[in-house]
């Protein structure tokens, strides 16, 4: 039985190489479009097809580490081995990783939690991620299943491997993670009848072609409603797919003490050994993380607790920092007043649905 498993797994891995194989020696315009784009579906069907397939089979070493998350916000340290991800997790928190100067130092993953500005974002240090890492290579499915569960990926690499930043990025797209990106706002509406309808396509491919990419993921009914322009094939193919993640990234050049050249982009260059740029580190991780502070102020008292703020995600409302206190709160209050950013002046009363911003002070009253 595992033996005729493994023989359709590279049956269907033989079927991708080779499509894979053509779609290299197309050259693409848009008279190819459309031959193009059936062969990604293609490829993207059966790649969710063998993810299926190791999910039934008890994943098939692709399961993810056992990773118990706690705080405000999680991130991962995603490299190549011995980048110093150790030294830099040691240094941001009370973790404390084992260090040294060979490959594979991490077997497992560390977790270690940072404080900053209130809040408790834990980062998880994660072993090596090599080449081949989309395919199993190296514990890839493993890796690979902890970086889809965090709230931020912290692409690492040394100075002397900056090129590794590309290749992880590749890695992490042939595995469906999709760094800085946005799902694009189609709707797909299921029907029973009346084939397949394109609902403003905003010119971005021919009707043919998104008509044959749903049909390969089997919609033979059903409305495509294009909410905004789409830059790719790729992209579409991502909407029918349904399985991809989307995360925010940050990049990080680690041991500038080496004194090696380098121009930087938007790269944060830092030094966990010598604690250089860790500062400026810290901050870039709180904004990427999109997270607010929310303060409470005592009725009785009129004193605002400013040391232990709610920690909330940006955009959130007042009834979310008040389900984030206790489920039962909401029916409990009369009315909230608001002070600082997004008051129109100083205990303006607000409704539960109102937005909140970075370091609004709230206070609850209660009904009597």
């Amino acid at each position: 039985m595992a033996m005729q498993k493994d023989i359709i797994r590279k049956i269907i891995l033989k079927k991708i190489e080779g499509l894979e194989k053509e779609i290299r020696k197309t050259p693409y315009h848009k008279g190819t479009e459309h031959h193009i784009g059936i062969l990604k579906a293609k490829i993207a069907k059966m790649r969710r097809e063998l993810g299926e397939r190791k999910e039934k089979e008890g994943g098939g070493g692709g399961s993810g580490y056992a990773i118990r998350k706690s705080g405000d916000a999680s991130c991962v340290l995603v490299g190549p081995p011995s980048v110093g991800k150790s030294t830099l997790i040691n240094a941001l928190t009370e973790a404390k990783s084992k260090i040294g100067d060979y490959d594979f130092t991490t077997l497992g993953v560390i977790p270690g939690m940072m404080e900053y500005r209130g809040a408790k974002i834990q980062i998880f240090d994660l072993p090596g991620l090599v080449e081949g890492a989309a395919g199993g290579k190296g514990s890839g499915k493993k890796i690979l299943s902890a970086i889809r569960g965090s709230d931020l990926v912290i692409l690492i690499s040394d100075v002397r491997r900056v090129n590794w930043l590309r290749k992880m990025k590749n890695e992490l797209y042939e595995a469906g993670i999709r760094l800085n990106q946005e799902l694009p706002r189609i709707k797909i509406k299921k029907t029973k009848r009346g084939g397949i309808k394109i609902i403003d396509s905003f010119n971005c491919f021919w009707k043919e072609t998104v008509i044959g990419v749903a049909q390969e993921f089997g919609i033979k009914n059903g409305e495509i409603i294009f909410q905004e322009p789409v830059a790719s094939i790729d992209q579409l193919i991502d909407v029918f797919s349904g399985n991809r993640a989307y995360l925010p990234a940050i990049e990080v050049i680690n041991k500038i003490d080496q004194n090696v050249k380098l121009s930087s982009g938007k790269r944060i260059l830092i030094s966990a050994k010598d604690k250089i740029g860790l500062n400026y580190l810290k901050k870039v991780i709180w904004r990427n993380l999109n997270l607010i502070r929310v303060y409470l102020k005592r009725r009785r008292s009129g004193k605002t607790d400013f040391t232990h703020p709610l920690i909330l995600k940006k955009d959130s409302r007042v009834l979310e920092a008040v389900e984030t206190i206790s489920s039962e709160l909401a029916g409990q209050i009369s009315k909230v007043l608001i002070w600082g950013p997004g008051a129109k002046f100083p205990g303006q009363s607000i409704p539960l649905s109102f937005p909140l911003q970075d370091e609004t002070i709230l206070c609850f009253v209660k009904r009597l």
